[in-house]
C-alpha cells in the first residue's frame, strides 16, 4: 500500500479546491506605479533577440510567457532607455540561470559546478577578481552577464560592485537550500520557509540594480544600516507573498506545494483562511515599509543633497512591488487574467 508523504498529502487535500484571491491592488493604492515608455520597442527587440538564441522550444515559450520586457517595464518605469535594456537583460539572465540550476537539482555535483563557475564569472565580469580562471560556462545567455557587467561598471564604483557581488554570491549559494527543500518530503515551518525564501527568491540580485535603475548613489552609511535592510527585506517578502498567491495553481500543476500559502493551509486546514493570513501579512509589511521609509527621511542623518536620491530609491523599491503585482496579473506565465473578475478578484480551481 502506497504511503503519501507530507507534501503529497497536502497536495491531495488541496486538489479540486477553489482558490479565491481578492484584489490586492488596494493594499498598494498609495504607492507609485507605472510602465516604462520604451516598453513596446524593447519587447520587440528582446523577442527578436531570444528568437535568435539556440534554446529548447519549451525554454523559448517560457520566456515568451514571462515577457521580461514587461516585468522590467513595470518594476523600473522611470529607467532610461539604455538602462532599461540592461535591466531587461538582467531579468533574462536571472530567469535562465535559475531555470538551469533548478533542472540540475537531481544532479548535485553538476549544480555545484554551475554555481562555482557562475560566481567566478560574476566576480570577473564586475572587475573584482582574476580574469584567468576558466568559468566552464558555454551558455551564451549566461555568458551574456559580461555585457550586463560592462554597463554596470560604467556607473557603479568598487564599493557598489562589491555589494552587488555579495547579493549574487548569497543567492547562488542559497540555491543549495532551495534544492534541499524541493527534495524534502516534508513542508518546512513558515519561519524556516521565509528564512530560505528571502535568500532564494533571487530578488536580492535584482534589487542590487536599484541604484543603477534610479541613476543615484546612496550614502554608504544608509546602505549598511538596519533601516535600509528593513526596506530591502520587506520588499523581497512582499514580492514573494504576491508571487506565492498568484503562482499557486501553476506551481501545484508542476507538482510543487513549497509555498507560504500551502504551509499556512497545512497549519489551519482552511484555504480561504490561508489566503486571508497572506493578505494580512502583506498589509503589515506595507505599513512597516512606510514607517521605515518615513523614519529614514525624517530622522536618518542625511544631507540636503542626499534626500532626493534616497527618496528616489525608496519609490523605486515601492514600484518594484506595485510593478510586480501588475506584471503577475498580466503575464501569461501565471495565466490568471482570464480568471479575474471586474472587481479584481481571482478565482481558480486547483
Amino acid at each position: 500500500m502506497y504511503h503519501y508523504n507530507e507534501k503529497e498529502l497536502v497536495s491531495k487535500r488541496l486538489k479540486g479546491q477553489r482558490l479565491v484571491i481578492p484584489d490586492m491592488r488596494p493594499i498598494f493604492a498609495h504607492w507609485p506605479r507605472g510602465q516604462n515608455e520604451h516598453y513596446q520597442l524593447m519587447k520587440d527587440t528582446i523577442d527578436k533577440h531570444l528568437a535568435s538564441q539556440s534554446m529548447k522550444e519549451e525554454v523559448r515559450r517560457a520566456f515568451k510567457d514571462m515577457n521580461p520586457a514587461l516585468l522590467a517595464a513595470t518594476w523600473w518605469p522611470n529607467a532610461s532607455k539604455d538602462r532599461y535594456r540592461v535591466l531587461v537583460d538582467s531579468i533574462v539572465w536571472f530567469g535562465h540561470w535559475d531555470d538551469l540550476v533548478e533542472k540540475l537539482t537531481p544532479d548535485p555535483s553538476a549544480a555545484e559546478e554551475l554555481r562555482c563557475a557562475t560566481k567566478a564569472l560574476v566576480l570577473q565580469s564586475l572587475g573584482l577578481g582574476s580574469t584567468e580562471e576558466d568559468t566552464k560556462i558555454s551558455s551564451p545567455l549566461i555568458l551574456g552577464f559580461k555585457n550586463i557587467a560592462e554597463e554596470v561598471r560604467k556607473v557603479y564604483d568598487e564599493e557598489q560592485r562589491r555589494i552587488l557581488l555579495g547579493h549574487f554570491d548569497r543567492y547562488i549559494d542559497a540555491t543549495r537550500l532551495e534544492a534541499e527543500a524541493d527534495l524534502s518530503e516534508k513542508l518546512p515551518s513558515l519561519k524556516k520557509y521565509w528564512e530560505v525564501r528571502i535568500l532564494t527568491s533571487g530578488m536580492g540580485t535584482l534589487l542590487g540594480f536599484t541604484e543603477f535603475a534610479a541613476q543615484v548613489k546612496l550614502p554608504s552609511r544608509l546602505v549598511s544600516s538596519a533601516a535600509y535592510e528593513t526596506l530591502w527585506v520587506t520588499t523581497v517578502v512582499i514580492n514573494s507573498i504576491v508571487n506565492d498567491l498568484i503562482s499557486f495553481k501553476k506551481e501545484m500543476k508542476a507538482g510543487s506545494v513549497l509555498s507560504s500559502v500551502a504551509i499556512l493551509y497545512h497549519e489551519v486546514d482552511n484555504l480561504d483562511a490561508a489566503v486571508q493570513m497572506s493578505l494580512a501579512h502583506l498589509r503589515i509589511l506595507v505599513d512597516e515599509f512606510d514607517r521605515t521609509a518615513n523614519m529614514i527621511l525624517s530622522k536618518f542623518p542625511l544631507s540636503i543633497d542626499e534626500i532626493e536620491p534616497v527618496s528616489k530609491v525608496i519609490d523605486t523599491l515601492r514600484m518594484i512591488n506595485t510593478g510586480n503585482l501588475e506584471w503577475s496579473l498580466q503575464s501569461k506565465r501565471y495565466g490568471v487574467s482570464q480568471f479575474m473578475a471586474r472587481d479584481g478578484q481571482i478565482e481558480l480551481l486547483l
